[in-house]
């Protein structure tokens, strides 16, 4: 298929590639020597999909933008922690920029909010309604990247001509062929050692989970040497801290070296590829909530016989505060390469509440209690110390688009942050024309989607498969 075009919006083509129409942004300095070439259909299509270009007018785009995705991070901790000094980065974007709570949507399920974020389209629309399927044979599968039936923030930008780089975002499996670097959220599950498989030396239908693949070595290698951007930051589940009885010390040690490889994967890229736009999504709290979030809760919400001792509560209390400092300080190291007039965004898709399962008081997200995510953005033309109210996960979308200087889609169920100035950028009606370029079509499997199941039975998110 012929290569996309940079500094424009690429909005049809045919099944060969033989048509398609592209729309250029001429506020793109990419764009200086493009010519577009139309086909008939795709011209047809245009006249049913209008499309109101930037005036040349309009000021280039601000400056490079990342968004941190802090799966599970509650407003509940975050908050004091900040009050106690404990968050300096979180603390510095909120002083500098726009923060408040983010409402999410119930049923409250990671994939399917992650990926409203990632389009501004309620699950319905977007098509990744939960976690997995049922499938004819009896089993769990999971969601992939093929059920999406929207376009997310990446293909948007990358067919725009902005370099991105995204790590670990939900349904990311088959890769998409974007201007810039893809890593999946198959990446944590799929055996690292097998180097043949992962840069496509072995001939199978499994595919790729790091493209371009020149990244496959680099990236990959750093989740099995667990490399870390804080060597010297000391594992809040460490063998001589005291836990609940009940938690799992090395599934949480695992979760605290997976967030920080992800992050060191990310800085490798940042560092060499200057995209213009990073999305990373860190999936540790969430996973660390759901075994310590009971230590917060008062102890009526306790089965006989659960009820932590007072020194398993002080130890579970301190371990989940020290893995949100790491969070913290992780971000701390991302973000600081970035320009005061570069947008940062830090946010999570929902907060925590109690839950009894298997004779253990944990911590899940189903009722409004725990609707309620973070928001934290600083960058040019958001007013300092400003205290957000009434934002959603349906308004992420628009809200990156206008800071990026693309148009937004009036099909999308959100709308722009108020407080951004109105772009002058006209809307488009829809980005459902824009081509999605999946890597390994023939591909069907990443290796990981056994563990990735197992993983989710674990934490009560799916049910186990049907006899």
């Amino acid at each position: 298929m012929p290569a996309t075009p940079t500094g424009g919006i690429l909005l049809a083509h045919g099944t060969e590639g033989d048509t398609r129409l592209f729309i250029p942004d001429i506020r793109h300095p990419r764009f200086a020597s493009v010519v577009p070439w139309v086909g008939f259909a795709a011209l047809f299509g245009a006249l049913l999909l209008p499309i109101a270009c930037a005036d040349p007018e309009t000021p280039s785009p601000r400056g490079r933008a990342i968004v941190i995705g802090v799966d599970g991070a509650s407003p509940r901790v975050v908050d004091p922690l900040i009050a106690e000094g404990r968050l300096p980065n979180l603390a510095r974007i909120a002083s500098e920029g726009a923060h408040g709570p983010l409402r999410s949507a119930i049923p409250i399920h990671s994939p399917r909010i992650w990926n409203t974020i990632a389009t501004g389209m309620v699950p319905e629309k977007h098509g990744i309604v939960t976690f997995s399927f049922g499938g004819r044979d009896g089993r769990q599968h999971l969601y992939t990247s093929r059920h999406r039936r929207t376009r997310p923030l990446w293909t948007i930008a990358s067919a725009a001509g902005l370099e991105v780089a995204v790590v670990n975002f939900w349904n990311t499996f088959p890769l998409e062929r974007i201007n810039g670097v893809m890593v999946s959220d198959h990446i944590l599950t799929t055996q690292i050692d097998e180097r043949e498989r992962l840069v496509g030396a072995a001939k199978s239908r499994v595919g790729e989970v790091i493209h371009p693949p020149e990244w496959n070595q680099r990236l990959a290698g750093l989740i099995e040497a667990r490399a870390t951007p804080l060597p010297d930051f000391e594992s809040p589940f460490h063998e001589a801290r005291t836990l609940p009885r009940w938690v799992l010390r090395d599934e949480l040690q695992r979760r605290f070296e997976e967030d920080a490889a992800l992050a060191q994967m990310t800085l490798e890229i940042l560092r060499e590829e200057q995209p213009d736009f990073t999305l990373l999504l860190l999936p540790g709290i969430d996973r660390v909530s759901h075994y310590l979030w009971g230590v917060l809760e008062p102890a009526e919400h306790y089965s006989d016989g659960l009820v932590p001792d007072d020194e398993e509560r002080a130890g579970g209390r301190d371990a989940l505060y020290r893995y949100y400092e790491f969070a913290d300080a992780l971000i701390g190291e991302l973000i600081a390469g970035f320009a005061p007039d570069d947008l940062v965004v830090v946010l999570s898709d929902h907060g925590f509440e109690a839950h009894e399962s298997m004779m253990r008081l944990t911590g899940n997200h189903h009722t409004e209690k725990a609707i309620n995510g973070i928001f934290y953005a600083r960058g040019a033309g958001i007013p300092a110390g400003h205290v957000v109210e009434g934002l959603g996960v349906n308004d992420i979308a628009p809200t990156l688009l206008r800071w990026l200087g693309l148009p937004e889609a009036r099909d999308m169920d959100g709308t722009a942050a108020a407080f951004l100035e109105e772009s002058g950028v006209a809307p488009v009606a829809s980005y459902e024309g824009l081509a999605v370029d999946f890597i390994d079509s023939a591909a069907s499997v990443s290796g990981g989607e056994d563990e990735m199941v197992e993983r989710l039975k674990a934490l009560g998110y799916i049910e186990s498969d049907s006899p």
